[in-house]
């Protein structure tokens, strides 16, 4: 190719590259990174909160962003600064330590640990002045101090925003990462949602408003950008599932840089807050970091074309009665049969369900008109159609029927057990209460009669099969949870974390097998149901009706 060719070739390119390149912007000089533990985009939308609703008008944002899988405290909080998800780093429950964990990082540092937005400060701008403060003092084993230039926990809300505010004024530090954890507290005592929640909210929004005037006070707020997240959200006195009210998280962009009114359409993960920092900073990241920099909020950056886009989410049916949180709707019942009602939480639409395992189709299911009866265990799903199609997500409901004259078939032994982390082992306690109860379920074993925190339960039942074949065990915990089929441990769900499911299975032959679920509460909230699926048994709660006291 002759060089009159291959020059306009080569300048078009290039234009053409110049043109897509993004440039860090240059007005950035500090960042302040503010996590608000357990924060809910329904906590900013239902409480009080001037300042954040100021950052989000005049800053960008989106109430969308997701956490990472378990929606637990460790995990998102490590995601957060680390720029990565759980299969990356391997903090994967909240018993995650150091030097005791199952799944290694994929890449470490000279000290052994995934790198994180600290780690990029230290090795890329040493002079750089770089602090770390919490409430949660769990979140001081995420990073290495000696990647820090100012660590301190702060051990409550108050003295943390008082620390990040004397740190600010006295360092005018390049990087500031504040952690504030009472809101998380007020969800797991008294219910994400309540007035106490929205209350945590709203002191929440004065102490980010303390430490954005600390920032004006040393001089730096036209050269700061903030960003403003949480780790999860929650559902009821817990989290660390897979619900929406539990998975959505806020990211709000505010100060220098950064667009002003711009509403955040690109997706948002947990893992994407460092490498946006990094970004505004001017850090390379890793390649172990899979987060990307959230650039359409920056001043001068053109918004993405997203080929696809966020669906608008369609409330499901509820159906009553509802079981709680956590589990399906339904329940377990004694008697001949059981009412179902459904109800439509949209303004669009009609209920379809199905009776089975199916999940509704225009083909397989029928319209809910008016409250029916079951008279035998059921499972039941149902999802709102508009226009002939599945428009929201499936609700499930597990119906429980069981004879009035049969005995409740799960043997229950309840211990109390001072700081407890992990199951104990049960040979060496006496417990506090025995007795028998329906179903393996937290319910009936910590009724109001009992204590609810540092407490440790036993459950034993025969479970009758009636098909040989492979069989799947799962137990649904807050906190930890094992279960064993005839002495063998099939599923180990164990130690500190919020609601999560494991499961395993083992062949089963016709008969009665015993079957034990250890389960503990260390504090909070705390739940617990255990499922099973096998040859023409689709996955449900074990029902009481296959449970016996006998082989």
């Amino acid at each position: 190719m002759s060089k009159k060719l291959l020059l306009p070739i080569l300048l078009t390119v290039l234009v053409a590259s110049c043109a897509k390149r993004e440039s860090r912007p240059n007005n950035i000089e500090h960042v302040v990174v503010i996590g608000i533990d357990g924060m809910s985009p329904n906590g900013i939308q239902n409480a009080d909160t001037p300042t954040l609703d100021s950052m989000m008008q005049n800053g960008a944002a989106t109430l969308h962003a997701r956490s990472v899988l378990p929606s637990s405290s460790s995990s998102n909080w490590a995601s957060m600064i680390m720029g990565a998800d759980t299969e990356q780093h391997g903090v994967t429950s909240n018993g995650w330590e150091k030097f005791d964990h199952q799944l290694p990082p994929v890449v470490v540092t000279e000290n052994g640990t995934f790198p994180t937005i600290f780690t990029l400060f230290k090795d890329q701008q040493p002079e750089a002045h770089v602090g770390a403060i919490y409430d949660w003092d769990g979140f001081g084993r995420l990073f290495e101090k000696s990647d820090v230039d100012f660590d301190i926990d702060g051990d409550h809300e108050d003295k943390t925003t008082q620390e990040a505010v004397k740190y600010i004024k006295e360092h005018r530090p390049k990087f500031t990462f504040v952690h504030l954890d009472h809101v998380d507290h007020a969800g797991h005592s008294q219910g994400h949602g309540s007035p106490d929640y929205y209350k945590s909210a709203e002191k929440a929004d004065s102490l980010i408003a303390e430490i954005v005037n600390a920032t004006k006070d040393a001089g730096i707020f036209e050269k700061t950008m903030f960003i403003i997240s949480a780790d999860h959200g929650g559902l009821g006195f817990g989290h660390g599932g897979e619900s929406l009210a539990e998975m959505e998280i806020p990211f709000i962009l505010y100060g220098a840089g950064i667009k002003i009114g711009y509403k955040i359409e690109e997706t948002v993960y947990q893992y994407d807050n460092a490498p946006t920092v990094a970004y505004a900073m001017g850090l390379q990241t890793p390649q172990s970091w899979i987060g990307r920099p959230v650039i359409g909020a920056f001043a001068g950056n053109e918004a993405p074309n997203l080929i696809y886009k966020r669906k608008e989410q369609i409330t499901q049916p509820k159906i009553l009665p509802d079981a709680g949180y956590f589990e399906p709707a339904g329940g377990v019942f004694k008697a001949d049969s059981v009412a179902v009602v459904m109800q439509n939480p949209n303004n669009l639409g009609e209920i379809r369900y199905t009776i089975g395992n199916n999940v509704p189709t225009l083909e397989n299911s029928q319209v809910y008109q008016d409250t029916f009866y079951l008279k035998q265990t059921s499972i039941i799903k149902a999802g709102i159609f508009q226009n002939n199609q599945l428009v929201s997500t499936v609700a499930e409901g597990n119906f429980r029927i069981v004879s009035k004259e049969k005995q409740d078939p799960v043997k229950c032994k309840v211990f109390e057990v001072s700081s407890i982390e992990k199951l104990p082992d049960f040979t060496t306690l006496n417990p506090i209460h025995e007795g028998f109860v329906t179903e393996f379920s937290h319910k009936q074993a910590l009724s109001d009669a009992m204590p609810q925190e540092q407490v440790a339960v036993v459950f034993e039942s025969y479970l009758e099969v009636e098909e040989e074949g492979t069989y799947n065990f799962f137990t649904n915990s807050d906190d930890g949870s094992k279960l064993y089929i005839n002495g063998k441990a099939i599923v180990d769900n164990d130690g500190d974390h919020g609601v999560m499911e494991r499961s395993g299975s083992l062949e089963l032959s016709e008969g009665r097998h015993l079957v034990r679920v250890e389960f503990f509460n260390g504090g909070g909230g705390y739940h617990l149901d255990v499922k099973y699926s096998g040859p023409n048994t689709p996955k449900q709660i074990i029902p009481a009706s296959k449970l016996f006291r006998e082989k």
